[in-house]
């Protein structure tokens, strides 16, 4: 009888912690951090807006719109893949002295206890790039997907910095490594598929584009191309409005 009150007063002070943040929370599930699935930038997209829908894993009866939207309007929960801008708050908070003061290695997280984010340096997918041949990236509300404007040289480098993207403002963080952003001058039956990988090469802070131009010549395309499959995340916010 004890223990079955401490469990609903703990439940009670997270319901009461939720509640207090201007009706609005951010919320994690987190996997056992075993295998991870792969899947291509516009699977990741639907699928896991999917996991809100009738039959989806949250046990919900939502109906998705072609844009990634309810069509109920909101449901108080809304659950998509990562942005690059989600990314670049989970690894500046993580280099933060809220959380892990030291490098962020594969397998670990962000926190350096079970309390944080696990992190598989794996290449993992964001809602961000030069997608225009991805359907689900391309008819996708604003709100599912940072897009960044041309640079000034036009069709080489086309990063425009957004603060707190972890990027620019954090490059060489823990031996972070960076390809070129997203060009638009790799193009593959008359359209641009690249988009973004981030914790690619041994740190959380390291990001690929497509790199080289050089990369492709006479060989499958690789690395931040549409259709290879890498891993992803779900973020899940919790509020009023959605």
């Amino acid at each position: 009888m004890k223990r079955k009150q401490i469990l609903i007063t703990l439940l009670g002070i997270i319901l009461l912690a939720i509640l207090s943040i201007n009706n609005k929370s951010y919320a994690v599930l987190q996997s056992n951090g075993g295998t991870v699935a792969t899947k291509d930038v516009g699977s990741w997209m639907s699928q896991i807006r999917n996991m809100e829908a009738n039959g989806g894993s949250l046990g919900l009866k939502e109906t998705i719109n072609g844009n990634l939207t309810p069509s109920s309007g909101s449901n108080n929960l809304d659950c998509h893949m990562e942005k690059n801008t989600e990314y670049g708050a989970m690894a500046i908070l993580s280099a933060s002295s809220y959380g892990n003061p030291e490098k962020v290695v594969s397998g670990g997280t962000t926190t350096g206890n079970a309390s944080g984010v696990k992190i598989n340096l794996n290449k993992e997918w964001v809602a961000a790039g030069n997608l225009t041949n991805v359907t689900s990236y391309v008819n996708a509300s604003a709100r599912y997907k940072n897009t960044y404007p041309n640079g000034s040289q036009g069709t080489s480098l086309e990063y425009v910095r957004r603060i707190g993207d972890a990027i620019t403002e954090t490059s060489g963080w823990h031996g972070s490594g960076a390809s070129e952003w997203i060009r638009t001058n790799y193009v593959n039956q008359g359209v641009t598929q690249t988009g973004l990988l981030r914790a690619y090469s041994g740190s959380i802070f390291s990001y690929y584009g497509v790199g080289n131009l050089g990369n492709f010549q006479g060989k499958t395309p690789d690395h931040a191309t549409q259709s290879n499959t890498w891993a992803s995340r779900a973020v899940i916010v919790v509020g009023e409005g959605f």
